[in-house]
């Protein structure tokens, strides 16, 4: 007998938004069966066939979340649901009618701990970003086994004949992605800046995005950094073409995918070492010293200085490697290990359940304010 074919819809966070959540729904919607996607939180909503906005804030209460979501999946019954990062799951899953649910998680084990716990009994498979997700996702969702569970590698599409093209004169650092403290960190920026500028290296550094942290970055750093903002994808690949290296200081990534991309050009990736993401896998394997100590900005200046000063030949090689070691993060091996997941969650029993979520006096308070003080009334 043919197994179950469901409908896949996408429960996200944001869809028409940037960064690597919002990089990877392009690639999903690209799947056949012409997948739907439910956006929570998008500001900036785009008239696209397939997508539904929510338009959830922080003041919106949960009472009217949980009725705004079960009128719109109303819409979808008995189909396969992702939920992004699992964002609303507990609260919202006993309303979506699903057939099998999947939580895709998009981060790294820390990040996750605290909320998987959460998502037990209430999924039939995983799909994670990261190889450090398998043992702690096994561990805590009792009856997950590795034919639910699929851990796969965000494609890097470079254009043809793109390739890295540095200027010359003085080294170009460059970082692609939100401007903010949270999880980011770019609030470490003017450390770096100021060792860089002790250290007496010659080198300029640009940002790519934007974020809350942009007003303070150029009140600190005035001219001492060129900041471009968010640019279409051709711009994107050539600023970035021109570039160096590039460094990170984030607190949390399942890749993250603009490093990767950047290696994939032949650029020197410098990132904290959080045990846990696709970049603690292979920013050693490029150059140890690349594998900073999360936030010591001297520590990271001096390795900059050593690796970006190497002969010619041996920063040739180094680049090299990290072409090479990006290579498998290739589109169509993306899509065939999601989609084989939801195909084995598919054919498998069911394993989620329902818990049945009565009204409560919390369900009255706007979302901010539970997220804040109570966030246990989010399960």
């Amino acid at each position: 007998m043919e197994p179950p074919e469901f409908k896949v819809l996408h429960v996200s966070p944001r869809v028409q938004a940037r960064g690597g959540i919002e990089t990877l729904h392009a690639f999903h919607r690209a799947w056949p069966g012409r997948p739907e996607f439910v956006a929570l939180f998008d500001r900036d909503p785009l008239p696209r066939s397939g997508y539904a906005n929510l338009d959830f804030t922080w003041r919106t209460p949960l009472w009217r979340m949980r009725r705004s979501f079960a009128r719109l999946l109303a819409r979808h019954p008995g189909s396969l649901v992702i939920y992004h990062n699992g964002w609303g799951l507990p609260l919202l899953h006993d309303l979506d009618r699903a057939a099998r649910r999947v939580v895709f998680l998009h981060a790294d084990p820390a990040y996750h701990a605290a909320d998987l716990p959460a998502f037990a009994g209430l999924v039939d498979g995983v799909i994670g970003v990261t190889p450090a997700l398998r043992e702690p996702v096994l561990r805590t969702l009792r009856g997950m086994t590795d034919e639910r569970l699929t851990i796969v590698r965000a494609p890097v599409e470079v254009p043809a004949g793109c390739r890295a093209r540095p200027r010359g004169a003085g080294l170009v650092l460059g970082y692609a992605g939100r401007l903010e403290r949270a999880e980011k960190r770019l609030d470490q920026l003017p450390a770096l800046v100021a060792a860089l500028d002790r250290s007496g290296l010659d080198c300029r550094i640009e940002l790519l995005g934007e974020g809350p942290l942009r007003p303070w970055l150029e009140r600190r750093l005035g001219d001492r950094v060129r900041l471009h903002g968010w640019v279409p994808k051709d711009e994107f690949w050539r600023i970035m073409s021109g570039w160096d290296a590039m460094v990170m200081f984030s607190e949390h990534e399942g890749g993250p995918i603009a490093l990767l991309e950047g290696m994939a050009l032949g650029l020197i990736p410098f990132y904290p070492a959080q045990q846990g993401s696709w970049a603690d896998v292979y920013v050693p394997q490029v150059d140890a010293r690349c594998h900073y100590p999360p936030g010591d900005m001297p520590a990271l200046a001096r390795a900059i200085g050593q690796v970006m000063l190497q002969p010619a030949a041996q920063l040739a090689a180094t680049r090299e490697r990290a072409q090479v070691l990006v290579a498998g993060h290739r589109r169509e091996e993306y899509e065939s290990a999601c989609r084989g997941c939801l195909r084995r969650v598919a054919e498998l029993p069911r394993l989620s359940q329902d818990r049945r979520r009565r009204f409560r006096l919390t369900d009255g308070l706007p979302l901010g304010v539970v997220t804040r003080w109570v966030p246990a009334a989010l399960h």
